[in-house]
């Protein structure tokens, strides 16, 4: 069964773990090396985890996924959120893991009265683009440079999805 939910603070060493095995196995996925990800402070994480918007996924009961909605703080931006970190696991790729952490994400942002996702994802990277365009991401510019890898440069899209909007009171 496949079934994602929110992490809290207990829960640092799933997202701890999923991090890592992500910027290890994809690392033009991920903004932050390997050696950047390894100094992050557990206490960081788990401060972050408390904040909330931080998913994981399950395939029965073995964590195979995470994500991050990452809400902007500011008034007038409240409408829109990022999307970010985004990792499947190899092992259940292709199972409905991914469907169901992008769900949960969306419907969280939704209850927060997020009604615009952004994310960057590497130009390269086919499967990812599939996927976000199949859950109504639209291409929207490109970001040249996004990261600097030792093949040099490499290029990102940026995405974005407009939810409904919430009623206004």
């Amino acid at each position: 069964m496949i079934a994602a939910r929110p992490l809290g603070p207990a829960d640092v060493a799933i997202w701890r773990a999923l991090r890592a095995e992500g910027v290890r196995l994809f690392p033009d996925a991920f903004l932050p090396s390997r050696a950047e990800v390894a100094s992050v402070p557990e206490e960081q994480d788990v401060r972050q985890l408390a904040q909330g918007g931080r998913f994981a996924v399950f395939a029965d009961q073995d964590p195979v996924g995470i994500a991050a909605l990452r809400p902007e703080m500011f008034e007038r931006a409240r409408h829109r959120a990022s999307v970010g970190p985004f990792y499947v696991a190899p092992c259940a790729q292709g199972t409905g893991a991914a469907d169901a952490l992008m769900t949960a994400l969306v419907d969280h942002a939704r209850g927060l009265g997020i009604w615009q996702l952004e994310l960057g994802v590497a130009e390269r990277n086919q499967r990812a683009i599939a996927f976000y365009e199949r859950h109504g991401f639209r291409r929207e510019g490109r970001w040249p440079n996004a990261i600097i890898t030792d093949d040099g440069p490499q290029h990102d899209w940026f995405y974005l999805c407009e939810l409904p909007r919430p009623a206004r009171n």
